[in-house]
């Protein structure tokens, strides 16, 4: 007699699989992470705090380009309060002049000199807020030795010599043309201000001589707050366990963890760190300004959490294997008991019954499943229903289409009537100025089509600044240059917004006259539009404003009512939304002289019987 084979239930199965695919290979894996956990341990932590490390050199170099290029501006200092010290010379040497006082008279030398040098340290201090005092020290062969000093937080510097002590001005590299710091110490030199700062500086020679033979003038010192280093490694979220010092290559601590250690040289007071099993030193490499970073770890205290953490991975381990175990339970079963009820009622679904609805227990992959199921059968019954709705919605919105056509005609025809009674009267004038107005109105509402005849857009530009005219008795001039216009094919309405921002932004300012140029020329594939004006002009940082605008993804600039500039902003993303990002909107502008909007587009030439429309038609026999 033939044995009769076991059949295994598909919960059988899953059961089965889930306890050697999940439980065996878990056991496997968290032996073998327990041999190697502490070695892959021990290299991550050192390499976290590696790079952690290099960071924060990183960061503090970061910090130090941002003054050397505060420390630069001796060079460029050209907005003194005497208009001659910009009028005379180069501008890289309006300090020198300052110093001199070649352009002062002898009697208003010394407050003037003293007026621009404290005009120029606070130029300085204005550029980081962090920054506590500026001074200049010269001592040039013209004029001798001078000090200039100034800070924002404190009126009154005492004493010339504790400074120039610190800072040990007497020994001082009047050669070197880099940056120079010195070590973190207290404002003692100012009253009553004990701020701990490090100071940059650099010399400032006359570059007026043969090169590499430049003569030296003085020296700008910086005192930073070191409240600017705290921020910065207070970024790093460094733990008690960690000590940090920045120091430079004589051993000088810029700044630490350790207050104690600040201003200090740690190689003369025996405070450097020292390497032991219990401690793991890392060092970076000194950054372009001569600065380190030392940073010390107990790697007791990182090593007690890892025990920790390994006696919990165990815990979790023996409560996963239980949960497993209960779950592949408890979804072999879920799994199974509503295929079967899915089987019961497919059946009555082929004999047409649409009306049975399956139970939804749950929203995974079987909660969906039901759900679809009754969907397909509520769909199948409303699918007669939903196709005569349908032809009534579209017949609504026919309607609707049509007597939307009704209110642009009404303007056109009543414009029309009004235009008539005008010439009826001989006022021509008037006459002209509503046959401008309709046109605009008709172009900018009516069914035009989406590409146009460059003429046309320019034609309507001419209808636009002649109502401007109208109003303001002929203050603006509009002159075109574009050949062919007639052939190039454009997108409707992107001329108008830009005459229009050349008229409100730039000539209106400018007393209301001015004139307007519109240009178009073919580049190789491209099509340039200049409209340009002579208005007043944008200053830069106004300019980089509205460049940030169109490269954004805000519509305009939104103040307390409504949203403004977006004319250009739509031109320019309707432009890039057409074509892509290489096209689209560049401006340019001069404060005094005028500004030029560039339009680039893809060169296009009008198909032959494209136009903008039939206007007799549109506007319905007017």
């Amino acid at each position: 007699m033939k044995r009769k084979k076991r059949k295994w239930s598909l919960y059988q199965k899953f059961a089965l699989v889930m306890i050697l695919l999940g439980l065996f290979p878990m056991l496997i894996l968290s032996t073998f992470i327990v041999n190697r956990m502490m070695e892959g341990y021990r290299q991550s932590m050192e390499a976290n705090y590696e790079q952690a490390a290099i960071h924060m050199s990183s960061s503090v170099e970061n910090m130090l380009v941002s003054y050397d290029s505060a420390s630069k501006t001796a060079y460029q200092y050209n907005f003194g309060s005497n208009t001659t010290v910009l009028e005379y010379g180069s501008s890289n040497d309006n300090l020198r002049q300052v110093l001199t006082g070649e352009l002062y008279a002898p009697e208003t030398l010394s407050v003037q000199r003293e007026k621009e040098m404290d005009a120029f340290l606070e130029g300085i201090e204005n550029t980081d807020a962090y920054i506590f005092a500026a001074h200049f020290l010269t001592d040039h062969e013209q004029i001798g030795q001078l000090s200039f000093h100034l800070s924002l937080r404190s009126t009154y510097f005492k004493d010339e010599e504790k400074f120039q002590e610190i800072v040990q001005f007497q020994g001082w590299d009047k050669e070197s043309k880099k940056l120079q710091l010195i070590p973190t110490h207290a404002t003692e030199y100012f009253n009553g201000m004990k701020t701990q700062v490090f100071t940059v500086a650099r010399n400032y020679f006359d570059l007026r001589g043969p090169i590499g033979k430049e003569k030296y003038v003085g020296t700008v010192f910086i005192d930073v707050d070191t409240e600017k280093l705290k921020l910065i490694f207070k970024k790093m979220h460094l733990g008690e366990a960690q000590d940090y010092y920045l120091v430079n290559e004589n051993g000088d601590c810029f700044y630490s963890s350790k207050k104690d250690c600040i201003g200090k040289n740690l190689e003369q007071e025996g405070l450097l760190p020292g390497d032991s099993k219990d401690l793991l030193l890392i060092t970076t490499d000194s950054n372009d300004y001569g600065l380190k970073i030392i940073m010390e770890v107990d790697t007791r205290d990182a090593f007690r959490q890892f025990y920790s953490m390994q006696l919990s991975m165990y815990i979790f381990l023996i409560a996963c294997g239980a949960a497993l175990l209960l779950a592949s339970i408890y979804f072999s079963r879920r799994l199974t008991r509503p295929i079967h009820n899915m089987m019961e009622q497919m059946s009555q679904l082929e004999g047409g019954n649409f009306d049975i609805e399956l139970p939804v227990e749950s929203e995974d992959e079987i909660g969906v499943l039901s759900q679809r199921f009754n969907q397909m059968s509520r769909e199948l019954k409303n699918y007669i229903n939903q196709s005569y709705v349908a032809q009534i919605k579209q017949n609504e919105a026919e309607l609707t289409a049509l007597k939307s056509q009704i209110y642009p005609h009404f303007l056109y025809n009543t414009l029309e009537i009004i235009r008539m009674t005008a010439l009826e009267s001989n006022d021509v004038r008037v006459s002209k100025m509503i046959e401008a107005l309709s046109e605009q109105i008709h172009y900018l509402i009516g069914p035009v089509k989406d590409m146009v005849p460059l003429e046309k857009e320019i034609d309507i530009i001419r209808k636009y600044v002649y109502l401007l005219n109208c109003r303001i008795a002929g203050k603006v001039i509009l002159s075109v240059e574009a050949p062919g216009s007639a052939d190039i094919a454009v997108p409707r309405l992107i001329l108008q917004p830009i005459v229009e921002n050349a008229y409100v932004h730039g000539i209106k300012p400018k007393n209301g006259r001015g004139s307007i140029l519109i240009e178009a020329a073919r580049r190789e594939d491209r099509l340039e539009i200049s409209v340009m004006d002579n208005g007043i002009g944008m200053e830069e940082e106004t300019l980089k404003r509205l460049r940030s605008l169109l490269d954004g993804e805000e519509p305009g600039v939104k103040n307390e009512y409504n949203w403004q500039s977006i004319g250009l902003k739509n031109v320019h993303d309707r432009v890039r939304y057409l074509y892509g990002e290489s096209y689209g909107v560049r401006v340019t502008s001069t404060v005094g002289v005028g500004t030029i909007v560039q339009v680039l587009l893809p060169w296009q030439e009008m198909e032959k019987g494209d136009g903008v429309c039939d206007a007799e038609n549109d506007f319905g026999g007017r």
